[in-house]
């Protein structure tokens, strides 16, 4: 089984804009799902600390991790296991999901790195959410910049 996957975005908006987008708890609800996955995002990006999405999609679910890596509009990294999965609770059942925003001529790219696959159907299904996903992202990122928006503590 291939065990990475990656895909990258070019988004024409600032490091900062993008990092909210990625970071904020309440944006991460809109790029994350639908409105009617009633979603909740609980994280306060601190090393070795929780992220936990909860929501709907067909039936309850929550997501889990922890923040491995949180470099302020540079890099964040986090561990990911989905309840919908059945697995248990273990180190090995976890992906890792790596972002990185790196400089581009017109704008910022974004690339993510997904690794720690524990079955096939976690890999398609990651792979397949994620190359739309990093899409909405970009849209979103791009709409706070074009409004100006940004939180000055990002």
């Amino acid at each position: 089984m291939n065990d990475s996957f990656s895909t990258s975005v070019i988004i024409h908006a600032d490091r900062k804009f993008i990092w909210q987008t990625l970071t904020d708890p309440q944006l991460m609800t809109k790029w994350l799902g639908e409105p009617d996955m009633q979603l909740e995002v609980q994280c306060n990006w601190v090393l070795n600390e929780p992220i936990i999405i909860r929501g709907f999609n067909h039936i309850k679910f929550e997501n889990k991790g922890v923040v491995l890596q949180f470099h302020t509009n540079s890099r964040l990294t986090y561990s990911h296991l989905s309840s919908i999965s059945l697995l248990a609770d273990k180190h090995e059942n976890y992906s890792i999901l790596d972002f990185i925003l790196l400089n581009a001529t017109d704008g910022t790219e974004l690339q993510l790195y997904i690794t720690n696959f524990p079955t096939e159907v976690i890999r398609k299904h990651l792979e397949s959410y994620w190359r739309a996903t990093v899409g909405k992202i970009k849209k979103m990122a791009e709409e706070l910049t074009s409004k100006g928006f940004a939180k000055s503590n990002s």
